[in-house]
């Protein structure tokens, strides 16, 4: 699997006209073997940590490019938090609107069923179905109820102190 990805991305590369380079290699071993949602930022941050000669700009188009092509897919929340998903086969993002961490449903939903119909009754063919749900992760609910419990002990000791 992580090798057929790698060829994705390699061959997405050479269609769009772009050589082979190490850099470019590097990049697309990286997101092969990735099973997060990494901004452009972690990319490089992690390739660099290894490989120091590694570009800022060319991690940055490399995945532009890429997503240009289909072979990842740009989820974005403006322009300080866009992440990249490699996997472009159809499932539903879990996305924090607190933390921003993605995390994919693990359930089997019939979205190919929902891409069949969308091809038979749109004559519209979908190269990516992605899928996201806004919310806020457990562990950002359990931040909030702490920032909740705070905020009420706060005003409760205001209303002692003004009572006194």
């Amino acid at each position: 699997m992580k090798q057929e990805k790698r060829d994705l991305y390699l061959n997405a590369l050479r269609q769009a006209g772009k050589r082979i380079t190490d850099q470019r290699r590097v990049i697309c071993d990286y997101l092969a073997e990735t099973a997060s949602h990494p901004t452009p930022y972690q990319v490089f941050a992690d390739l660099s940590a290894k490989y120091p000669d590694i570009s800022r700009a060319t991690v940055y188009n490399t995945l532009n490019v890429l997503k240009e092509l289909g072979a990842i897919v740009e989820i974005g929340f403006g322009a300080d938090h866009t992440h990249y998903d490699t996997d472009t086969t159809p499932h539903i993002n879990l996305i924090c609107l607190r933390c921003h961490e993605i995390s994919d449903l693990k359930e089997t939903l019939p979205l190919a069923g929902v891409q069949n119909a969308l091809e038979r009754q749109s004559h519209f063919l979908p190269v990516v179905m992605r899928f996201d749900l806004f919310g806020f992760c457990e562990k950002c609910r359990e931040r909030k109820k702490a920032e909740i419990r705070e905020q009420w002990l706060a005003r409760r000791s205001l209303r002692q102190t003004a009572a006194d």
